[in-house]
């Protein structure tokens, strides 16, 4: 009875209440309570708009560099929030508002009097089916505007009368301050139409894809509806439930006049089209880390969510979307017989350092290849990608791309892990002497190791840090093998540092925000355009890119004018020279011919005691736009069968090729700075030349005019070298470097004993030594080595080697006793002597004209050891008298092949007479040239004249062939226009009747073409 009465009781109080509020709509805001009461409810009743402001603006809106909207931040609270005018509201969006939540909202004093009996008698009677105070609401638009605004979110879902009154009495005063317009915007701006869709701007967005103004009445009798219970009314959840309140607003709508019958049956049966991705989201890997990260950087953490930032980033989503699906259907091509599932790209502008692409994985909603982590920030092994940096130090201490480098087999200790190290090449074996430019172009690992320690690993890893890598902090330090992989690398500092060659050693970007460690770069990419705040006012705006020299322009152009020239990597790449960008006019020639582009690849061998591949990458650039990609797994679970070549340079060229024509970039030459000079190079050293380097023997390279003047003498040094622009200090680079160091030695004269063809020993009779400039690898780089005489032969260098054991030794073993040396011999004649070892495995025995001849005729070969001393029988008779040679060849298993030579006489009758008078030995010929000289025989037969590629030709073309010379000793002319320039040997032949035979050959050089920086040179003369 107690508990029946108190009900009771409250009820008449609700009912109090309700007539004294409608007591006060006539009497004035005073009589709906005591004036003391409403004075302390209404008296920081501040604008709501100046409230609204104050809330968060909603979450940053992200753009492309063109205005396309990659995604919008937002808040779990605040949600989107995007205020727009009432004249920016569709007209159906205000009817359905007013006609469901406050019918007489026009013309009511700010609160809802029916509205507030109903709750009353809800809330209050005790014959209510609610529990006390658990009735509906009562509220106007005016009042929940109150609420909203005005009450904190904590007490606005309490229900107690001092919460009800305070409401009502701000919502009285809203009324008598402000328009009915006024108050409907900002409750229209301030409502939640569920999820995270707060105000009718984002609603409009969110639910239909479109503003606010354009609402149809059918899509705004369905938003107006969702307000009373957001959660069960979200359409895209619980659509049936949606639609049936969208018709009971239409019905409301109907019956209080704001639209006819038949207007509202036509609204029922449009059909509804929400937008299909409520969370769309492009560059996600950009929009959510790097763009991210730089607006916490700026503008503070929470900016992201509430300053409803307008965010213009300079990525072109054109170039995005297109490296997506490059990449996708590249890796799909491959991922069952490679077992790759993910890849990365990035791509930046050259001059300004802008991002204009990046894909930090080939999906990023695959959980499965673990598409969330951004591989273009993760730490990989580069493989052969950090090999150009390497190069360039060896530049700065006075290399050129022309030097030698012996790719020969090498094993050191790592003092980075403590081991030895022995390296290998793509696809094994050894290239012997090789030209820095065909090292680096080739990728050879050998090569690379020793160009990192002539230039200095410290040395290197200067450079790197300077040239925009930001992750070589390994407490256990580096050594050699860090050229080949070895550190942890991300594709963006890379792709960076590539960026850097590319604009001529300077790099462009923006201040570090988060400044890198001592050593390292001052920059950044840009990523940010311009950002405005939800008001409109500008946070920041780009204007020009900073920009730092790190590294000389000769320097950079070094490096690329090797990555650019596809001739230089023919030995690793079967198809070297497809690998370019497609054919573009170059606007410098007229041509029509690949683009001009620099790259470079690499593939990461990380495991321990395993060749498997970790990834592979490709990098490369034109003067425009820089890009690189990254081939491989986020859980750096190895791949199989896959090259560079095979998805990374495919993708790569793909990107380049779409992104140069969708930005109409023209083709360009990469321009060759005045700080770099040509200069003349011995082979196969690539030093500068010394007095023994032979002239026929020379090219030409590219150095940095700076380091040529560093080496010069200490008075010139220390003043020039400053020329050199870049953080480095060339001068401490190039101060250790000897510049004895860098001229040819390999070219040296030694003593030769002439019967061996070995070094003279003290035993040597003074007419067996002859004094020869021989070519002498280093010993310690080429003892392990067991191609020399293959590379030797392969370059017709193999009379021109420096034997490296005296004669002695090897006399024991094999050697002439009969005839004697310059003996004159006639008839058939018995060749004694020895030829015998512990190794034994077969002798020869051989003659040939002259007294070096080019060409051998043998006389015996036996794989048994010679009986009685007899080794060969040579009838002498049916050769013309002359000067010849005899040799004994002895091969043994350990010692290689083993031969004795020596200078006999032939005179069985008298020999013809051959001599070219003109050209002399050593002439440089153009045009068609005249050949002179003498061709006499008592009895002649037949004159030749023959010419063949290099110093030893293999083979030979006939000039002219008859029985005697012309008028005046002319023996032919020879027109040079028809082969290439090079080094070739012009042979004359005189022959008697009676079989009599004399040869005379100079040697000259062709050179029709203007000279290059690297003039090709002909088969046999050398050409590493």
């Amino acid at each position: 009875g107690r508990r029946r009465l108190r009900h009771l009781l409250l009820a008449l109080a609700g009912l109090a209440a309700a007539l004294t509020a409608a007591a006060a709509a006539a009497a004035g805001a005073g009589a709906f309570v005591a004036k003391q009461q409403y004075d302390e409810f209404v008296a920081e009743v501040a604008p709501p708009g100046e409230l609204l402001a104050e809330l968060p603006r909603g979450g940053a809106r992200v753009y492309d560099r063109h205005g396309a909207l990659l995604s919008e931040f937002v808040d779990a609270y605040g949600g989107l929030r995007r205020p727009v005018p009432l004249d920016g509201i569709s007209e159906w969006m205000v009817r359905a508002t007013v006609a469901t939540e406050d019918a007489n909202f026009w013309e009511n004093n700010g609160l809802n009097i029916r509205g507030l009996a109903r709750a009353g008698v809800e809330n209050f009677s005790p014959f209510g089916d609610s529990d006390f105070l658990e009735g509906s609401g009562g509220s106007s638009i005016t009042q929940q505007l109150a609420k909203n605004v005005y009450i904190p979110r904590a007490e606005r879902a309490a229900r107690t009368v001092d919460r009800k009154l305070r409401e009502a009495a701000i919502a009285l005063e809203l009324t008598q301050r402000y328009t009915k317009e006024q108050i409907l915007e900002w409750y229209l701006n301030s409502i939640s139409y569920g999820g995270i869709y707060v105000g009718i701007q984002a609603a409009a967005e969110g639910y239909f894809d479109k503003q606010a103004s354009d609402l149809t009445l059918a899509e705004a009798a369905l938003l107006a509806g969702i307000p009373q219970s957001p959660a069960l009314y979200d359409p895209l959840r619980n659509r049936a439930v949606a639609v049936a309140r969208q018709h009971e607003v239409l019905n409301l709508m109907a019956r209080h006049g704001a639209i006819s019958p038949a207007e509202a049956d036509a609204a029922r049966r449009q059909e509804l089209r929400f937008k299909a991705n409520r969370f769309r989201i492009e560059a996600p890997h950009f929009v959510l880390g790097r763009v991210a990260r730089e607006i916490e950087q700026r503008f503070g953490e929470r900016a992201l969510y509430e300053n409803g930032l307008e965010v213009i980033t300079t990525l072109d989503l054109g170039l995005q979307r297109e490296a997506e699906r490059i990449l996708e259907r590249r890796v799909a091509e491959f991922e069952e017989t490679s077992d790759n599932h993910n890849g990365a790209l990035y791509a930046l502008d050259v001059a300004s350092g802008q991002v204009l692409a990046y894909v930090g994985s080939r999906d990023y909603f695959d959980d499965g290849i673990e598409g969330r982590n951004d591989n273009v920030v993760s730490l990989n092994s580069p493989g052969s990608a950090l090999k150009p940096f390497t190069y360039m130090t060896a530049f700065m201490r006075g290399w050129s791309t022309g030097t030698g480098i012996l790719d020969t087999p090498v094993r050191v200790i790592d003092p980075g892990t403590g081991q030895f190290y022995v390296p290998r090449n793509p696809g094994g074996g050894y290239r012997g002497p090789i030209t820095a430019a065909d090292a680096l172009g080739n990728s050879l690992n050998i090569s690379a190791f020793k160009a990192i320690a002539f230039a200095g690993v410290d040395n290197a890893l200067e450079v790197m840090r300077q040239l925009g890598l930001t992750t070589l902090d390994s407490p256990l330090g580096y050594g050699p093998a860090l050229t080949l992989g070895g550190a942890d690398i991300t594709l963006g500092d890379l792709t960076y540092a590539y960026g850097v060659l590319a604009n001529g050693g300077v790099m462009p970007g923006q201040e570090a925000l988060a400044p890198h460690d001592e050593g390292e770069r001052e920059l950044d990419p840009i990523a940010l355009l311009r950002v405005t705040d939800g008001s409109g006012a500008v946070l920041h705006d780009h204007a020009a890119p900073a920009e730092r020299r790190v590294v000389g322009a000769d320097f950079a152009y070094l490096v690329t004018s090797i990555l650019t020239d596809p001739e230089t990597r023919c030995l690793t790449f079967s198809r070297c020279r497809e690998l370019q960008l497609p054919e573009a006019i170059n606007p410098r020639t007229g041509d029509f011919a690949p683009r001009p582009s620099a790259w470079k690849t690499g593939t990461s061998e990380p495991f321990a005691n395993s060749r498997a591949i970790g990834e592979t990458w490709a990098l490369g650039y034109t003067p425009s736009l820089v890009a690189g990609v990254w081939i491989g797994n986020a859980d750096n679970a190895p791949l199989r069968n896959l090259y560079s070549t095979t998805v990374a340079w495919p993708a790569w060229r793909d990107f380049m090729a779409f992104a140069h024509d969708r930005l109409e970039l023209p083709a360009r030459e990469f321009d060759r700075p005045p700080g770099v000079e040509q200069r003349e190079l011995c082979w196969p050293s690539g030093r500068l030349p010394s007095e023994q380097c032979p002239d026929l023997r020379r090219y030409r390279g590219l150095f940095s005019s700076d380091t040529l003047l560093a080496l010069e003498p200490d008075g010139v040094r220390d003043i020039r070298w400053q020329i050199s622009a870049g953080r480095y200090d060339l001068a401490r680079l190039t101060r250790d470097s000897d510049p004895e160091a860098l001229t040819d030695s390999w070219w040296r004269e030694v003593a030769i004993d002439t019967r061996t063809g070995l070094l003279a020993g003290a035993e040597t009779p003074a007419a067996f030594v002859a004094r020869e400039v021989r070519l002498a690898l280093p010993a310690n780089e080429v003892a392990r080595w067991g191609g020399l005489a293959g590379w030797a032969a392969e370059h017709d260098a193999t009379q021109l080697l420096a034997p490296s054991e005296a004669s002695a030794a090897s006399a024991a073993l094999v050697r002439v006793a009969s005839p004697a040396a310059g003996q004159r011999i006639f008839g058939s004649v018995a060749i004694t002597g020895r030829a015998d070892s512990p190794g034994f495995r077969g002798y020869a025995v051989e003659w040939g004209r002259g007294a070096d001849p080019g060409a051998w005729t043998r006389l015996l070969r036996s794989d048994a050891p010679p009986a009685g001393g007899v080794l060969a029988t040579w009838d002498t008779t049916r050769l013309a008298d002359g000067a010849y040679s005899l040799r004994v060849l002895l091969e043994d298993e350990e010692r290689g092949l083993l031969h004795y030579r020596i200078p006999v006489t032939i005179a069985n009758h008298g020999p013809p007479t051959a001599r070219i008078g003109a050209p002399a030995d050593g002439a440089v010929l153009a045009g068609v040239a005249r050949i002179g000289g003498v061709a006499e025989s008592i009895r002649l037969l037949e004159v030749r004249l023959e010419v063949g590629v290099g110093l030893r030709p293999l083979r030979w073309e006939l000039i002219r062939s008859a029985a005697g010379p012309e008028a005046g000793g002319a023996l032919g002319s020879w027109d040079t226009t028809a082969v290439a320039d090079g080094v070739y040997t012009i042979r004359l032949t005189v022959r008697d009747r009676a079989g009599g035979e004399t040869t005379d050959s100079v040697a000259v050089t062709v050179r029709n073409a203007p000279e290059t920086a690297n003039p090709p040179l002909a088969a046999g003369d050398g050409a590493g």
